[in-house]
């Protein structure tokens, strides 16, 4: 090597090296140790799924949330889009995109709610979760307050 050649080379690149070499077991993965308690995932919620020949009826709750019942509105169903939609509470018709052909509507597998006359027509599903009747309704009520009503004394001033 010329001196040219050797003036090029950094000095630190062996350095580098070496301390690449002498980390790397720190890095490495070891298996538990026997004995030892086996460390679990952290707990993500179960994703529910709704067979798609039994959605009856639905209910908007905003714009990115709604309620999709099954089998005669006893099995509600909460349904989370992947970006909201001002077009969904004023249709009076849904469709459902079952993307992946098993006959269940879930928050994977590209499954989508179809919205005729929406901007975006199609929206994915994000999640679904399978709800109580009375976790339904509380939802519903969330979303829709009653209208306070004026005493008839404070309309006639």
């Amino acid at each position: 090597m010329n001196a040219k050649a050797a003036a090029a080379t950094p000095r630190w690149t062996p350095l580098a090296l070496l301390c690449g070499v002498l980390l790397l077991p720190a890095c490495a993965t070891h298996g538990a140790a026997e004995g030892a308690p086996a460390m679990s995932p952290p707990s993500v919620s179960k994703e529910d799924c709704i067979y798609s020949r039994l959605i009856s009826d639905w209910s908007s709750l905003d714009s990115q949330r709604l309620i999709v019942y099954g089998s005669n509105r006893s099995q509600p169903y909460l349904v989370q889009l992947s970006f909201p939609s001002n077009d969904l509470s004023f249709n009076i018709a849904l469709g459902v995109l079952d993307a992946d052909h098993n006959g269940r509507i879930c928050g994977y597998g590209f499954d989508a709610i179809l919205i005729p006359n929406g901007i975006p027509p199609r929206i994915t599903i994000s999640s679904v979760q399978k709800l109580t009747k009375d976790e339904a309704a509380k939802l519903i009520a969330e979303a829709r307050p009653k209208k306070e009503t004026k005493p008839k004394d404070a309309a006639a001033k």
